[in-house]
């Protein structure tokens, strides 16, 4: 009915009374839309990097080249492209490393897609509730 919708969605609770609704999305391991749009875009990454996304998006990101000088050398890294903001183009190859780049390497180096979405789920939600 259309009260247990509301009672759900303002985080009502019979039993207990008011909760939050922030409160609420924890309990059921909801992610905040933020990071829900985070986890999209770092599995689209991953995918992507594995070849199994699209070739036209896997085309759009590069690794960070290896150099012997640099400290923080790291295979996993990708090249943040700088391009001249043009609406509706080329967003994914720009938000896509800033996403990646902030994981950390043991979550960007995980061997397979099972794991990386419940590692990044975990990790995103940490961040999100900082548990």
């Amino acid at each position: 009915s259309d009260h247990a919708i509301y009672r759900l969605s303002s985080g009502i609770n019979a039993e207990y009374g008011y909760r939050g609704t922030t409160t609420l999305r924890r309990s059921l391991h909801f992610l905040p839309v933020r990071s829900r749009i985070e986890f999209k875009l770092c599995l689209l990454t991953y995918k992507s990097l594995n070849g199994l996304a699209p070739k036209y998006l896997t085309n759009l990101l590069h690794r960070r080249p290896l150099t012997s000088n640099r400290l923080d050398d790291d295979p996993t890294y990708l090249v943040k492209s700088i391009i001249k903001y043009v609406p509706n183009r080329g967003a994914f190859s720009v938000a896509a490393p800033a996403a990646w780049n902030k994981l950390p390497k043991n979550l960007r180096e995980c061997p397979t897609l099972e794991m990386f979405k419940t590692y990044l789920k975990t990790f995103l939600f940490s961040k999100a509730y900082e548990c």
